[in-house]
């Protein structure tokens, strides 16, 4: 009996190395995903950034030049 008992704690044991092994992979895919969605996530933040800062640099332009306009 012992010696079944050995040999189902190999078996038990092996499938544990196994499942640790694979969740080591998972585990670097998820980082490498979860990095990329961040990225994603950051690039349409950049965007509305630039654009609010044009928008603003028109608006501030505009009333620049409006008023230099009325000195003149």
């Amino acid at each position: 009996m012992p010696e079944q008992e050995n040999k189902l704690m190999n078996e038990v044991l092996e499938k544990l190395i196994r499942i640790e092994a694979k969740i080591d992979v998972y585990k670097s895919q998820l980082d490498d995903h979860e990095a990329r969605i961040r990225e994603l996530e950051g690039k349409s933040g950049k965007k509305w950034d630039a654009i609010s800062l044009s928008v603003a640099t028109a608006i501030l332009v505009g009333i620049v030049g409006y008023t230099i306009g009325k000195l003149f």
